[in-house]
């Protein structure tokens, strides 16, 4: 006999886990489908950091604004997952921004920082850098920029939200691959899995950059657009004392340069991957790139890796370069998308938005069931524990997200009207003297 469950969720990266656990708190019944171990995938080959997105502020501003709104979520109910990790941002004569044009862009991000327990942004000398980073290019060195993100263990917080999914009352499959979508009279009712049929009221479609793939399982679509990004991972955790975002060698993107627990990881690329999510594998042109970018910054960096990483992104089929590609998530209805009921896709987004993405897949279920009880994820911690008061900021408006998403030309105007009218801000500050370098020992007292 089948077990029945309000809903069944397919996909146990950390989008997924939200999904279940939001439901659960909910009351109602679920079950997690996952083919392999809990954030084992998408979710472990990210940068493992809890970001707004700063370079989102040149092309996609309201992302970066909703993401930070919910990173703070993630913050009160995972804290003790979380790490504060300052970046530097070193700029050097010839690099694409100058030193006043990367500090109108941390400006501008630090209207967004309150939101997730960010600090503003500090400005640093030449000589205050090296200072800093030991072993950094000195040569035509201009200064740096210091601002600060939240570092995760992002399988952890998989795993963990999972478990707070259980203790709520949801059933989690591992190890378990969908084998089928079970349809009567072309609805969906449930999955088979493992040689168990699983009944459900709705199906949640949270299978990250598989999303197309499973949507195809029901005769549905959701085309994406895969990129490939891959890390490089030195099992020293502290190859440099602090993070850094650094020019890369071609000039047109950044890369991370992340000391963490998990060993120092450099990158990611940013590249289209192939249409099959199980395919990505990262090439000996990506570990050259990634090595040499490094390596403009460090004489003395080891010669090669440890180990690579590397993941699709799940990004919603969009018009636009590459380089103006919206991270904003959408929940898909394909009874209305394409005439298959009991079937709901969260696709997009990014591991800082996840708990918020998770609370609009479940609003959507809800809706289909009936149910009326409202997301309590940002109200417990992980643990189960009161997160107390949670300071009210406003949220950027959805139908304007996703106007400009469908509108990469216009998103960017938008983005850079706020630029343009803050660099004539920041210039007129700098002119009058109001932004003074802080030295050593202000940034040690900020991040001790």
């Amino acid at each position: 006999m089948a077990d029945s469950f309000d809903l069944a969720v397919i996909g146990g990266g950390v989008t997924g886990a939200g999904v279940a656990r939001d439901a659960a708190l909910r009351g109602l019944k679920v079950a997690l489908i996952e083919r392999a171990e809990p954030g084992g995938a998408t979710t472990a080959a990210s940068t493992h950091l809890i970001h707004g997105g700063v370079r989102y502020l040149l092309y996609d501003r309201l992302t970066t604004h909703a993401t930070c709104w919910d990173s703070g979520h993630i913050v009160r109910t995972a804290g003790d997952l979380l790490k504060r990790l300052p970046i530097v941002w070193p700029v050097y004569r010839g690099h694409s921004r100058g030193l006043e044009t990367v500090e109108t862009l941390l400006e501008e991000y630090d209207q967004f920082q309150p939101m997730k327990y960010g600090r503003p942004h500090l400005r640093l000398s030449a000589e205050t850098c090296l200072k800093i980073v030991p072993g950094l290019k000195a040569e035509g060195l201009r200064g740096a920029l210091v601002f600060d993100e939240w570092w995760v263990d992002a399988q952890a917080l998989a795993a963990r939200t999972l478990d707070s999914a259980r203790r709520a009352g949801a059933t989690a499959l591992t190890r378990t691959p969908v084998d089928a979508i079970l349809r009567e009279g072309g609805r969906v009712v449930g999955v088979r899995a493992g040689g168990r049929e699983l009944r459900a009221k709705v199906v949640v479609n949270a299978a990250g950059p598989w999303v197309d793939r499973v949507a195809g399982l029901a005769g549905a679509r959701l085309p994406l657009r895969l990129m490939k990004g891959t890390h490089l991972i030195w099992k020293n955790p502290a190859l440099t004392p602090v993070g850094l975002l650094v020019e890369a060698v071609d000039r047109g993107r950044y890369v991370f340069v992340v000391p963490s627990p998990l060993g120092t990881w450099v990158g990611p690329t940013d590249i289209p991957g192939p249409d099959d999510p199980d395919a990505t594998r990262t090439t000996p042109d990506e570990v050259d790139y990634l090595l040499r970018s490094v390596k403009l910054y460090f004489k003395d960096w080891p010669a090669a890796p440890d180990a690579t990483i590397v993941g699709s992104r799940p990004i919603l089929g969009q018009p636009g370069s590459e380089k103006l590609l919206s991270r904003d998530f959408e929940v898909f209805d394909h009874e209305a998308r394409d005439g298959v009921p009991g079937l709901l896709t969260i696709g997009g987004g990014k591991m800082s938005d996840y708990r918020v993405m998770a609370e609009a897949a479940v609003d959507a279920a809800c809706a289909k069931l009936g149910v009326s009880t409202r997301a309590t994820t940002q109200d417990f911690t992980l643990d189960g524990k009161p997160v107390g008061t949670i300071p009210e900021f406003p949220r950027p408006s959805r139908a304007l997200k996703h106007f400009l998403r469908r509108h990469p030309r216009l998103r960017e105007a938008h983005a850079l009207a706020y630029l343009g009218a803050a660099f004539g801000a920041h210039l007129a500050r700098r002119t009058a003297g109001l932004r003074p370098l802080s030295d050593e020992e202000e940034f040690r007292r900020r991040y001790a």
